[in-house]
């Protein structure tokens, strides 16, 4: 979260707001949905709750009925088993738009997944859900060999694009690299810290 914007940005900006413009590059909505959040929506007296992943339906199109806003965000809990990976991919290090961000969840028991939540933005025309490499992993143990089938299984959830920020082969060559590095960092004693501003 500290490479969200700068100072400035942080100290005036709102989540409820990083959330209601609808980018399919902003950057809390992966981290949000991957700890499956959700949204109050109000209107009046009058409100609803829908899961933040509901939230966005198309490139630019939310669902948000007329006169409604976002009242609020629920998140839970992080679990006693849970593990939680989010990582951040721009040309620098702040201020800067990603050319994709990641965001992975799951509860580990006796050292197999269950509760699975991976999602992206920049991968596609919203944040969404990788719902094959999720199954990839689901029910499966933590391993290396099942952290690169699900690698592989990127390949059929998303197409990106290719724009100013990064090519559409660097974007999945490197969605499907943060998946390892979770692995990597679930392994080793302290977080793997790589410059990833420099692409």
């Amino acid at each position: 979260m500290r490479r969200i914007g700068g100072a400035q940005i942080r100290n005036i900006g709102t989540l409820g707001g990083n959330i209601a413009n609808g980018s399919p590059i902003g950057d809390m909505p992966p981290l949000l949905i991957a700890a499956g959040a959700s949204l109050v929506l109000q209107k009046g007296v009058a409100e609803r709750v829908i899961p933040l992943e509901d939230y966005f339906v198309d490139y630019g199109r939310q669902d948000l009925r007329p006169g409604e806003f976002i009242h609020s965000i629920i998140v839970p809990k992080i679990g006693p088993d849970q593990h939680y990976f989010a990582y951040k991919i721009s040309k620098r290090p702040q201020s800067d738009i990603s050319a994709l961000c990641m965001a992975m969840s799951f509860d580990l028991k006796d050292g197999v997944c269950a509760n699975v939540r991976i999602a992206y933005g920049g991968m596609a025309a919203t944040p969404k859900r990788a719902a094959n490499a999720e199954a990839a992993l689901e029910n499966q143990p933590w391993s290396e060999q099942n952290a690169r089938k699900a690698m592989l299984a990127l390949g059929k959830d998303f197409t990106p694009i290719s724009d100013m920020r990064a090519s559409k082969s660097y974007r999945l060559q490197v969605a499907q690299n943060l998946i390892l590095k979770a692995w990597l960092e679930s392994k080793a004693e302290e977080p793997i810290h790589v410059l990833e501003a420099d692409i």
